[in-house]
């Protein structure tokens, strides 16, 4: 007599049941992927603002201690003083050293001695870009106090859309004399990159105007510039004339995996004098 068989298979429910839970399965095991690969995205993008912050502090720093010169345009808050009271306001300009025959208006902008007329020497781009603004003296930017970190105050930070540095970077071994690089660092905000432009006092095109004059900042038309960094944020300094200090600030940002990493810290100048090389009465 034969058996008759019991194996009668899934019914509907029961492959309904198990389709329902195989789902929950599947979308569970799919969103701890797709959260873990968003974390490494985010680790990745974080590790990698945070290398190209450190590079781009590390290299502004080091032009920054050598430097025997520093020029910068941008926006500052400069001092006045209106019956007996000193306050800051902002302006957009280059803020410079003054040399020997530049003297003070009435508004604290830098003319030529014994004249009325600007002070010739502005801090300029790529190509003779943004010349023309007024020029004050870098010491009047409101300074930061401390001296081994920036200031919370939002008034001493000057927003920098140029930054001119010329500082020793090697020494020449036939004369021994310093060799001078005289560069330019440019904030763009729109593309939100950082470009530099360099050139040496033993290149051959120092050798011609502008740069036998040693002005090379004027015109940057036959040099190469290249990206220093990308991802910018903000590009900021603070600046203490009486202690020889700058303070950096960057901030960076990747919006596509939302991100950030911020890096500030203050460099010493090894030649004090440069930010105070001139007494005013």
């Amino acid at each position: 007599m034969l058996k008759k068989s019991d194996n009668r298979g899934f019914t509907f429910i029961e492959l309904i049941l198990y389709m329902a839970i195989l789902s929950i399965f599947m979308v569970a095991v799919m969103t701890l992927i797709g959260s873990t690969v968003a974390s490494n995205k985010k680790i990745s993008s974080r590790k990698k603002l945070q290398t190209q912050a450190t590079e781009t502090y590390d290299t502004i720093s080091d032009m920054l201690m050598g430097a025997t010169d520093v020029r910068i345009r941008g926006k500052a808050y400069i001092g006045t003083v209106t019956s007996g009271v000193l306050s800051y306001s902002q302006k957009e300009a280059n803020f410079v050293i003054p040399k020997a025959d530049d003297e003070k208006a009435a508004d604290g902008k830098l003319i030529k001695t014994g004249g009325v007329a600007k002070r010739a020497q502005y801090v300029h781009g790529p190509g003779g870009e943004g010349g023309g603004t007024d020029c004050y003296d870098i010491a009047d930017i409101k300074p930061f106090l401390e001296s081994t970190t920036p200031s919370s105050d939002t008034e001493t930070c000057i927003d920098v859309k140029y930054l001119w540095i010329k500082y020793a970077s090697d020494i020449d071994e036939t004369t021994k004399d310093n060799i001078y690089t005289y560069c330019t660092l440019k904030y763009d905000p729109a593309s939100r990159n950082i470009y530099v432009y360099r050139i040496s006092s033993d290149d051959p095109l120092y050798a011609s105007s502008p740069y036998a004059y040693g002005e090379a900042f004027n015109d940057y038309s036959s040099v190469d510039g290249y990206i220093l960094c990308k991802n910018v944020d903000k590009f900021q300094l603070q600046v203490n004339p009486e202690t020889g200090t700058f303070a950096v600030i960057l901030d960076f940002s990747d919006p596509k995996v939302g991100t950030s990493y911020d890096i500030n810290g203050v460099v010493s100048l090894r030649n004090s004098f440069v930010l105070k090389s001139h007494e005013w009465n």
